[in-house]
């Protein structure tokens, strides 16, 4: 997988093997992907189709990291009448608005960079531009529940995120 990903992703490649790369899928074919796409009904990256081909996913550091077969799916909320009196008690006291700001995003990985259940989303609100979605931060657990940018494409994403001050100091210990 890190020899096929190498071309597409260098810094990736290099630094996985340091933060325990584990369960390593096969790749995926052209025709999944596009099935993929189809069930989706958006076009995804070709910087990410670039990574299904070379694995269908993998965990890093024991699971803080995880690509795998049950991603991409969108984010998609009941509306908040729909909720049980407990859920919507909890939307109350954590503040914010409903739905949480990730709906409509699409979630390609679990990244628990500050909590377990965190994610990572394309933002595909404003359609592909140059043949990317900005990459975003779904913060679940923060009060309220927010989204960041974290890079501008999947590439630059896959190229930087090992290298966030946060996994740094894991790496350190």
């Amino acid at each position: 997988m890190l020899e096929r990903s190498a071309a597409h992703f260098p810094q990736f490649s290099r630094l996985a093997p340091d933060f325990d790369l584990e369960d390593v899928q096969p790749p995926a074919s052209d025709a999944e992907i596009a099935a993929l796409e189809q069930s989706l009904g958006v076009p995804l990256p070709e910087s990410y189709k670039q990574l299904l081909r070379c694995s269908r996913g993998f965990m890093l550091m024991g699971g803080v990291v995880q690509f795998g077969d049950q991603h991409p799916f969108f984010h998609e909320f009941e509306p908040l009448d729909r909720l049980g009196e407990a859920q919507r008690a909890v939307v109350q006291r954590r503040g914010g608005n409903w739905p949480p700001p990730s709906n409509g995003m699409l979630c390609f990985a679990e990244f628990f960079m500050e909590a377990d259940g965190d994610q990572v989303l394309f933002d595909v609100s404003r359609g592909l531009v140059d043949g990317e979605y900005p990459v975003v931060y779904y913060a679940h657990a923060a009060s309220p529940a927010s989204v960041r940018v974290l890079a501008p494409s999947f590439a630059a994403f896959m190229e930087a995120f090992l290298r966030y001050e946060e996994f740094a100091d894991e790496d350190d210990e």
